[in-house]
This record gives structure tokens, C-alpha cells and sequence, in this order.
């Protein structure tokens, strides 16, 4: 059975976007980018909702193409063109991005899981996230609990159910984020 690992940046109040979607709060810098493509490099699949693809889609290929991005950029890029990239969308009929695979039912995950394979990351995407939640299909969730209080905003664990979870890792950067990584104890 494959796992399914959730990987976000959230606020210290909980939060993963702000009221309209802003993600300016998030603490980036060389450490942290390394630290989570280290994470990744095991992954089978990405896994994303309707919204993240569009920004992952119209980003990371282009770093492909720039000879002047940074070298830790240059290879998530090339990271993110070979991964298999599930996708979740009621509404996309096609894609012209490699290594796609459209679903437009988030029940669909269940069937995935049961496959043979490394494990599938969530990158960002809430609205899929909550639904994986109410599902109880999460079985990992690696956090960067960035140190600002948004008040308001998308939560991370909308419609979570409760589930004993235990610290496996945590990692402190400069700045004041620290990656959390949790794993859901089986009952």
C-alpha cells in the first residue's frame, strides 16, 4: 500500500493561505528549499489540486529554460518534469504538461493507495487536502510552521478527524520556521 504525504507551509495559527489565497508570508531561503527537496527525492508521484498545478505548471518548466536560475531550483525543476503528477480537477479535460494524469474525483486517491509504489506527496493544495482529510487518506504531514499569526485565512486541517499522530523528525531553521513531520499512528 502507498502512503499519501501532505507537504505544506502553515502559519502558527494553522492557516495555508491567507483570506485571498496569499502565500507571502512563507519563509523561503536555500535551507529550507533543500531540506524539502531532500524529503522528496524518495517520492513516487506529486499530487496536486486544480489550483497548484496551474502555478506549478507555469513555473517550474520555465526554470528548466533559464540558464541564469539558481542550481537548487534547476533541479526540483528537472525533479518535477520526471515525477508522475496526479492531478485532481472537476473541471480539466486535458493537459499539456508530461507525466500527467487527470482525476476529477479525490475518491480516486483510495484506489491509488492500494498500488505498489513510493509514496505520493501533496504539495500545497488545500481544497484537495481537506477532502483527503475527511476521507481520512493523509498518512503523513510534513509542515514548515512558519512564525507569523495570520488571523484569518484557508486552514491547514479543515474537516480533519481525530487522529493520534506522532512526531517522527522536526528541524529548526533560521528565521524561525521549523519542519514538522508527523506520522498517523494506526489505531
Amino acid at each position: 500500500m502507498r502512503k499519501l504525504i501532505s507537504l505544506m507551509h502553515v502559519s502558527l495559527d494553522g492557516f495555508c493561505a491567507g483570506p485571498a489565497g496569499e502565500m507571502n508570508w512563507i519563509t523561503l531561503n536555500e535551507a529550507i528549499f533543500a531540506d524539502a527537496h531532500r524529503m522528496i527525492e524518495g517520492m513516487g508521484a506529486a499530487v496536486y489540486g486544480r489550483v497548484t498545478y496551474g502555478m506549478m505548471r507555469h513555473y517550474w518548466p520555465t526554470v528548466l529554460d533559464d540558464d541564469k536560475a539558481d542550481p537548487a531550483q534547476r533541479k526540483h525543476a528537472g525533479w518535477v518534469e520526471r515525477i508522475a503528477k496526479f492531478t485532481f480537477s472537476r473541471s480539466m479535460q486535458s493537459s499539456d504538461w508530461n507525466n500527467v494524469q487527470l482525476f476529477s474525483d479525490a475518491a480516486a486517491m483510495k484506489e491509488l493507495k492500494q498500488g505498489e509504489g513510493a509514496p505520493m506527496l501533496i504539495f500545497g493544495s488545500p481544497s484537495l487536502v481537506h477532502e483527503f482529510l475527511a476521507m481520512e487518506l493523509i498518512d503523513e504531514f510534513w509542515m514548515f510552521q512558519n512564525p507569523v499569526l495570520l488571523g484569518k485565512g484557508v486552514p491547514y486541517f479543515k474537516d480533519a478527524s481525530r487522529s493520534k499522530l506522532k512526531l517522527a523528525d522536526h528541524r529548526a531553521f533560521d528565521g524561525g520556521v521549523m519542519r514538522l513531520h508527523y506520522v498517523k499512528e494506526q489505531s
